[in-house]
């Protein structure tokens, strides 16, 4: 019976821990860096988040806003596989930022929370999109 209890508590221990570090969600904008002229990245839980803004850019540009967060599946029983964050960056420009998983591992997410919504999308495929919210309520669990 004591071997059943300490079994019990250890496998709860290890199920909370996995579950708590799973969480990730669109970087913030104050967490957001932009290491060099259009190249930005931001740490994640279980990886790093990069982007690059397209076309000519001379000087450093700061983020101005959160725009909105996008994944796709193909159909309802089809995992679910986060495209990118995206964020206005000066008058005209919007910046997608990825996130790439530790070790490069491919994975799929799980939208947490009402702020996702799911619509039609073009070729049968399914949109799941985080938008008018701050970024940190884009939240998904990783599953890599």
């Amino acid at each position: 019976m004591k071997h059943l209890i300490a079994l019990t508590v250890a496998v709860s221990c290890v199920s909370f821990s996995a579950v708590s570090q799973a969480a990730e969600h669109c970087p913030e904008l104050k967490e957001i860096d932009e290491i060099g002229s259009g190249v930005y990245r931001a740490d994640g839980q279980k990886g790093e988040w990069t982007g690059v803004l397209q076309g000519i850019v001379a000087d450093k540009v700061p983020i101005d806003s959160f725009q909105m967060a996008l994944a796709i599946q193909e159909n309802e029983s089809s995992p679910i596989r986060l495209q990118y964050c995206t964020y206005n960056v000066g008058a005209d420009k919007t910046l997608d930022m990825r996130f790439i998983s530790k070790n490069e591992q491919a994975f799929f997410i799980q939208p947490d929370g009402n702020t996702w919504k799911k619509e039609n999308g073009p070729f049968g495929l399914i949109y799941n999109i985080c938008e008018k919210t701050s970024p940190e309520n884009c939240k998904f669990t990783v599953h890599l």
